[in-house]
């Protein structure tokens, strides 16, 4: 590919994925400036394996293949942070015009996968605010459909116990 199609295919990628990857960055991060740097990151790499000419058979397992393993790496540094924080970083419910119980709910919620095991929360994020199926979320997370249908299941299980559903 010359420069202007490997351009054109960065942009479109990008307008396609780009929202999303910072999504999953953002939750798995509760920081807004370090979900940008990582989605800059992400697509910086992305345009080297573009450049470099390597095989990709699947993009958007690529794109949040890297962005796991960015956050992995930021979170060898920085742990989870506190309510507030979260509050502070712009992290806040889908619906602005939630009701103050849905709004607490949604905290709740987000707070109880945070306290989960790295393993759980990161198949829940996947399948729950990025709407992956456990197949995509396999090539991502290098296992297979079968194990992450399982890790979905039991992690589930585990939140609901954990909120006394």
């Amino acid at each position: 590919m010359n420069q202007e199609d490997l351009e054109k295919v960065f942009v479109k990628t990008f307008s396609e994925y780009g929202d999303a990857i910072f999504r999953f960055c953002m939750m798995k991060v509760s920081n807004v400036e370090q979900a940008e740097d990582m989605t800059q990151e992400v697509f910086t790499r992305y345009w080297q394996y573009l450049r470099n000419g390597k095989e990709m058979s699947n993009t958007r397992s690529l794109l949040y293949t890297i962005a796991n393993n960015l956050a992995k790496d930021w979170y060898k540094k920085k742990r989870a942070v506190s309510l507030d924080d979260q509050m502070e970083s712009g992290r806040v419910p889908a619906d602005k015009n939630a009701s103050p119980e849905t709004t607490a709910g949604y905290y709740e919620i987000l707070d109880t996968i945070d306290d989960m095991e790295e393993k759980d929360k990161e198949v829940l994020l996947l399948k729950y605010v990025e709407g992956l199926d456990p197949k995509d979320i396999a090539e991502i997370l290098e296992e297979t459909a079968n194990v992450i249908s399982v890790r979905l299941s039991r992690a589930t299980k585990r939140l609901q116990q954990k909120l006394h559903i």
